[in-house]
């Protein structure tokens, strides 16, 4: 049986390091800096669940939530966004535009592996 497969998506790799760390055993990685290059990634393959960051140079990840939902390969993967901002505004229009989960960074592990499996069950 083959892991899942979850897609992050930050402008720091700092971050996608830290995650692809966390998940490592359980899921398989695929970690991109850029908005465009995870819709890229996307065009061709399938994923099971996305972290976006929310804000990244060039397209936010919002831009990016909006075109995988015109998508129908990954309309309804679960999206869940990581984002250094405490917004409740923010957070609320995320989860109206269709964000699974809304989490802040930096993102506790066992909360991260909590949520995704969550969403994967």
């Amino acid at each position: 049986m083959s892991l899942p497969n979850i897609l992050v998506c930050d402008d720091h790799p700092s971050i996608c390091k830290e995650v692809a760390m966390f998940l490592k055993g359980s899921y398989t990685v695929h970690a991109f800096k850029s908005g465009k290059e995870a819709l890229d990634y996307l065009e061709k393959n399938s994923i099971d669940l996305i972290l976006l960051d929310y804000y990244m140079p060039e397209m936010t990840g919002f831009e990016v939530l909006l075109q995988i939902q015109k998508s129908e390969r990954h309309n309804g993967v679960p999206v869940i966004f990581l984002t250094s901002e405490i917004n409740e505004r923010l957070e609320h229009e995320m989860r109206r535009r269709g964000a699974s989960e809304y989490l802040v960074k930096p993102v506790n592990s066992a909360t991260l592996q909590s949520c995704i499996r969550k969403l994967l069950n």
